[in-house]
C-alpha cells in the first residue's frame, strides 16, 4: 500500500495519466490519479460496487460448473460476492488483481483455460460421437444376435418338439405302464417258478443241483433230476398198483391156496423196473437248448426291472454358455448390452464432471497468476522491470538538458536488455513464450485433427455397414411323421404309446429382416467443429497478443501503485547508468574471453561455410547477423572479430578483442554522476 499523505507531481509520469488528463474532467482525473485521502466515501462505494461486480463474474467462472443445489448456490454466491465487495472496498491489491485477469486471460493462463475448453468440446463432440456410434454398432450387433437366437430357438423347437411330446406322453401314461409291467411280472412268475423252483425231484443225493455255476447248468441238472424223479415215481406207482391189485384179488377170491395161485401174477412188480431204461434217456437226450440259461437270465433281469416302480420325469439341463462382451447370449443380448453401456455412461459422466472441475480450476489459476504478479511487482524490484516508460524518458530528457550522462538512444548492445512498450516488434526476450505457445497450440491442433479423423473414418465405416448389411431371413420347415404299429399284444400297445407320439405334422414359414437392427451412425455438426476450432484460433491469436497484454499488466499495476513504479524506474535507470559506465570494460572482457574460447571452433565453422558458398557474418557485440556490406572487420593480423557499424561506433572504432588490456586510450566514461535521485 502506498502512503496516503504524499501528493503527486503535477507532471504526468505515464501515458495513461496524460490521456486521462486531456479527455476526462478535472474531478474525475483527481478521483482516479489523486491521493487516496481524497473522496474517501466515493472511493469505498466505487470499490464495493467494483468488488461486487467482480465477485459475480468470478462466481460464474469458478463455481458455475461445480454441482450444487439451488439453495447452496444462492448462499455460496451471496457469501462470495460479499467477500469480493469487501475486498474491492478496502484492498487495492484485490482490485488490481481482478483487472489483471483480463490481460492474463490472453496470456498463458488464458490458453490453458481455452485448452481445457477445447478438451471439453472434444469430449462432448468427437469423443462422445465415437462413443455413441460404437454403442450404436454394438447395439446393432446385439440386435442381430438376438435375431439369430430367435431363429435358432424356433428351428430347435421344431426339431425337439416331437421328442418332448413322446417323453411327455410317457410321463402322462406312467400309471398305465406301471400296471402293465406288474401284470407281465405276475405272468412271468410261473415261468420263473418252473425254472428256478426246487420241486419235481428228490433233493436227497442231488448236491450237484445246488452247486451249479450257471443257470444253464442248474436247469439241466434240475431237468435230469426231475426226469429221474418221474421214472422213480412211475416205478413206485407201478409197484403200488401191483400191491393194490394183489390185495383186491385176495379179497375177491376167498379160497385159500387157490387165491394165492390165481393172484400170483399180481406179484410181478419186478416188471415195473423196466421203466428204468428211461434213466439213460434223461441223461443223454435231455430237451434243453444250449442258450436257454442265458436267455432266461436276460429275460428275468428285464422283467425284474420292469416290475420295479415305474416313474418318469422330464429333466432339462441348463448348460452355462460362454459370454460375449460380458453378456450371456441366451438372455436378451440387447438389454444386457444396454445395461453394460449404461455402466460405462456413468464413468463418462464422472469424466465430464472432472473436466468441468478443471475448467473452474483453470479459471482460479488466472486469478492466482494475476495476484502473484501484483505481489512480485510490489516485493521484487527486478521483476518485470525492463520497460522504457514515459517516466524513464522524462528522467533521461531532464539529465540530457542538464548536460549529464543520459541513456537514450540506447547502444545496440543495450537494446537486448530493455523493451520499448510502444514498439510493435517482439523483443527477443519475449519471443520464447510466443514460440512455446505456438508449439502448445500446434500439438493440441494435431491431437484434434487425429481425433476428428478417427471420428470421420469410423463414421464412414459404420455408414458403409449400415448401407450394405441389410439381410432378409427366410425360415421354412415341413415335418410329417406317420408310424403304424399293428397287433394287440402288450408290446404292440407299449410301442403305440411311445413311438406313436412321433406321428406329428408341422409346417413353418417365417420371413424376417434385420432392418430394425441396422446401425444409425451420426456425423458431427457444424457447431461441434465451431466449438473446437474457434478456441484453437483464439489460442493462436493469444500467442500473438500475449506480448502486448504482458506489457499491459505493468500499466494496470502502475495505475494502482504509482509510487512503487517510480522507485522501480529510478532503480532501473541507475542500473543502466552503471552498466553504461562499465560498458567498455564489460565488452573488453567479453570479447577477449569469447575470442580465446571460441576462436578455433568459429574459424573451422566459417571455413566450412565459405567452402559451400555460404557467407554468414554476425556482430560479436550485439550477437546479430550483419550484411556483407555493413560488416566491419578488424584490421589486425589474425583477428577474425566482426562488428556491425553501430557497435563499432559505440566502441570508439577500437577492437578490444585484440587491443592491449593495459592500454586505456579508448573512450572513457566518467561515473561521478552515476547515481540518480528524483522524487517526482
Amino acid at each position: 500500500m502506498e502512503c496516503l499523505g504524499e501528493t503527486r507531481c503535477k507532471t504526468p509520469h505515464s501515458t495513461l495519466e496524460k490521456v486521462c488528463k486531456r479527455i476526462l474532467p478535472t474531478g474525475v482525473h483527481r478521483f482516479l490519479f489523486g491521493p487516496l485521502s481524497e473522496f474517501p466515501v466515493v472511493r469505498h462505494l466505487t470499490g464495493a460496487v467494483f468488488g461486487a461486480l467482480s465477485g459475480v463474474g468470478l462466481f460464474f467462472g469458478l463455481l458455475l460448473n461445480i454441482t450444487m443445489t439451488a439453495v447452496q448456490r444462492v448462499v455460496v454466491g451471496c457469501v462470495f460476492v460479499g467477500l469480493c465487495s469487501l475486498g474491492g472496498m478496502f484492498s487495492s491489491l484485490f482490485r488490481c488483481s481482478v483487472l489483471l485477469m483480463f490481460p492474463s486471460m490472453i496470456g498463458s493462463q488464458g490458453r490453458t483455460f481455452l485448452m481445457v475448453f477445447v478438451l471439453h468440446g472434444l469430449y462432448h463432440g468427437p469423443i462422445a460421437n465415437i462413443q455413441h456410434n460404437v454403442q450404436d454398432v454394438a447395439s446393432s450387433m446385439g440386435c442381430n444376435i438376438d435375431l439369430q437366437i430367435t431363429h435358432s430357438k424356433v428351428m430347435w423347437r421344431m426339431l425337439t418338439e416331437p421328442y418332448v411330446q413322446v417323453v411327455q406322453e410317457i410321463v402322462n401314461d406312467s400309471e398305465e405302464f406301471q400296471e402293465v409291467s406288474q401284470n407281465v411280472s405276475k405272468k412271468f412268475q410261473k415261468i420263473r417258478d418252473e425254472v428256478m423252483g426246487r420241486f419235481g425231484y428228490d433233493s436227497l443225493g442231488k448236491e450237484s443241483v445246488h452247486t451249479a455255476n450257471s443257470t444253464q447248468e442248474e436247469y439241466v441238472e434240475k431237468t435230469r433230476a426231475r426226469c429221474d424223479y418221474v421214472v422213480q415215481q412211475g416205478i413206485s406207482r407201478c409197484q403200488d398198483w401191483f400191491s393194490t391189485k394183489w390185495k383186491e384179488c385176495m379179497n375177491t377170491i376167498q379160497a385159500p391156496l387157490i387165491n394165492n395161485f390165481l393172484c400170483i401174477p399180481m406179484q410181478f412188480h419186478f416188471l415195473c423196473d423196466i421203466m428204468r431204461v428211461m434213466t439213460s434217456w434223461c441223461t443223454d437226450k435231455i430237451p434243453v437248448e444250449g442258450n436257454f440259461g442265458q436267455t432266461f437270465d436276460k429275460l428275468n433281469d428285464s422283467i425284474n426291472r420292469l416290475a420295479e416302480h415305474f416313474t418318469t420325469n422330464v429333466v432339462l439341463k441348463n448348460l452355462e454358455q460362454q459370454s460375449v462382451f460380458g453378456v450371456n447370449v441366451l438372455q436378451n443380448f440387447s438389454k444386457e448390452l444396454s445395461r453394460v453401456f449404461q455402466e460405462k455412461a456413468v464413468i463418462a459422466e464422472k469424466i465430464a464432471g472432472v473436466i468441468n472441475f478443471l475448467l473452474s480450476f483453470t479459471f482460479i489459476t488466472v486469478f492466482t497468476s494475476a495476484f502473484g504478479y501484483v505481489r512480485q511487482f510490489c516485493r521484487d524490484i527486478h521483476f518485470d522491470n525492463v520497460y522504457i516508460t514515459t517516466y524513464f524518458r522524462q528522467i533521461d530528457a531532464r539529465r540530457k538538458r542538464a548536460g549529464k550522462r543520459h541513456l537514450l538512444p540506447l547502444k545496440k548492445a543495450e537494446q537486448e536488455s530493455l523493451i520499448n512498450p510502444w514498439s510493435l516488434f517482439i523483443h527477443p526476450s519475449e519471443l520464447m513464450p510466443v514460440i512455446v505457445g505456438f508449439l502448445q497450440v500446434a500439438t493440441l491442433a494435431l491431437f484434434v485433427c487425429v481425433l476428428l479423423a478417427v471420428d470421420g473414418i469410423l463414421y464412414n465405416i459404420f455408414d458403409l455397414i449400415r448401407r450394405h448389411t441389410f439381410t432378409t431371413y427366410s425360415v421354412t420347415s415341413v415335418q410329417h411323421a406317420d408310424i403304424v404299429i399293428g397287433g394287440d399284444s402288450m408290446l404292440a400297445r407299449l410301442l403305440r404309446k411311445t413311438i406313436g407320439a412321433f406321428n406329428t405334422s408341422s409346417n413353418l414359414d417365417m420371413q424376417s429382416s434385420n432392418l430394425h437392427c441396422l446401425p444409425q451412425p451420426h456425423a458431427l455438426s457444424q457447431s461441434n467443429y465451431l466449438w473446437i476450432f474457434l478456441p484453437l484460433l483464439l489460442m493462436c491469436l493469444m500467442c500473438c497478443l500475449q506480448v502486448y497484454t504482458n506489457r499491459l499488466r505493468r500499466v494496470i499495476t502502475t495505475f494502482y501503485f504509482p509510487k512503487r513504479e517510480k522507485k522501480r524506474i529510478l532503480f532501473l535507470y541507475n542500473l543502466q547508468i552503471q552498466k553504461r559506465i562499465s560498458f567498455i570494460d564489460r565488452q573488453r572482457y567479453r570479447l577477449r574471453n569469447q575470442k580465446q574460447t571460441f576462436i578455433t571452433v568459429l574459424s573451422v565453422l566459417l571455413a566450412l561455410l565459405r567452402r559451400v558458398g555460404c557467407r554468414l557474418h554476425w556482430c560479436w557485440v550485439c550477437d546479430r547477423f550483419v550484411k556483407q556490406k555493413q560488416a566491419v572487420h578488424c584490421s589486425s593480423v589474425g583477428c577474425t572479430v566482426i562488428y556491425c557499424q553501430q557497435c563499432w561506433t559505440d566502441l570508439g572504432n577500437i577492437c578490444y578483442a585484440c587491443f592491449p588490456h593495459n592500454n586505456r586510450c579508448g573512450p572513457q566514461d566518467n561515473g561521478s554522476d552515476s547515481d540518480v535521485y528524483y522524487d517526482c
